[in-house]
């Protein structure tokens, strides 16, 4: 690790697609009458959207259609003490037929149960920093 400080870098839009589809692993936020609800997801990127499974009896699910969402993912690596992160905010659409549209591959879950219910979000700001030495 140096001693020099590190200091944050803002992302284009290109770098932050980028990033996002380098990750299997991502994070949707979203807004329910108790507040602010985040939940892990394993993800892919296609064009300017954002897909995951879930279940379709799941929150998700159920609170999100047509309402706005965030997602976030990100690498950090403590020893240098750098990383990145990108948020992407847009609608998200429910899809309770498995979402199969010509799309790239869907990601094979990572978590037990049934979740042939997919997600996506419709990315209309992507925005992302990194935290670089030098």
């Amino acid at each position: 690790m140096t001693d020099e400080q590190a200091h944050a870098v803002e992302l284009d839009p290109a770098e932050c697609w980028e990033l996002l589809a380098s990750v299997p692993v991502g994070r949707v936020a979203w807004t329910t009458s108790a507040g602010p609800a985040v939940v892990p997801v394993n993800h892919v990127v296609d064009a300017q959207t954002v897909r995951f499974r879930t279940a379709a009896y799941a929150a998700l699910a159920q609170k999100v259609d047509a309402e706005r969402v965030a997602f976030e993912a990100d690498a950090i690596d403590p020893a240098s003490r750098t990383g990145w992160s990108v948020v992407a905010r847009g609608r998200a659409e429910v899809r309770y037929d498995g979402g199969r549209d010509g799309a790239v591959p869907l990601p094979e879950p990572w978590a037990a149960g049934s979740r042939h219910t997919v997600v996506v979000v419709h990315v209309d700001e992507i925005t992302g920093r990194r935290l670089q030495h030098g």
